[in-house]
């Protein structure tokens, strides 16, 4: 009777599994998507407008590529915002934009109804979606969890997401 001593793997020679590396690299990073991400809850104090639009874009933008995990949504809070102008709407469409680069979405919390309507009128509603326009922070932040693949589980992170303010943007 003869025994064989072990060698090692010789089915899969070394230079199958380095090539096989990346692929396992890029399939785990595309396993890991939206639903490893995080929600990013700002409340933008004061007026947007056209004045203020650079200002608001390098605020989020900064805010975005600072975050760990990744931000797959931003929910926007423009409660204090008083009016909506053409300079606010062109801003939202260039952030919503921005965003998208960034493999992010936006939501904007609008509880004034006049707000929202004019909001609609502009047609940056068509641009950012109309699913994406909510009347709380609790509502956007439902919503884009529900919108992730798999089952929409409450987790202890997104209760103290739902239970804490929006960050404060001030812009100048």
């Amino acid at each position: 009777m003869q025994t064989r001593a072990f060698s090692g793997p010789a089915r899969f020679p070394a230079w199958q599994i380095a090539a096989a590396w990346p692929r396992m690299v890029a399939r785990s990073r595309a396993e890991a998507g939206p639903a490893t991400g995080q929600i990013v809850c700002l409340r933008l104090t004061g007026q947007l407008c056209a004045d203020t639009a650079e200002a608001l874009l390098d605020a989020v933008s900064a805010r975005v590529r600072a975050a760990m995990p990744a931000v797959y949504e931003v929910v926007l809070d423009l409660t204090d915002t008083p009016a909506v102008d053409d300079g606010a709407r062109a801003a939202l469409k260039s952030l919503g934009d921005l965003l998208v680069k960034s493999h992010a979405r936006l939501r904007l919390v609008l509880p004034e109804a006049e707000a929202r309507a004019a909001l609609c009128d502009g047609g940056t509603a068509d641009a950012i979606g109309a699913d994406a326009l909510h009347t709380s922070v609790r509502a956007a932040v439902l919503a884009a969890h529900a919108a992730l693949p798999g089952p929409a589980l409450v987790t202890p992170a997104l209760r103290m997401l739902l239970g804490n303010p929006p960050e404060q943007l001030l812009l100048p």
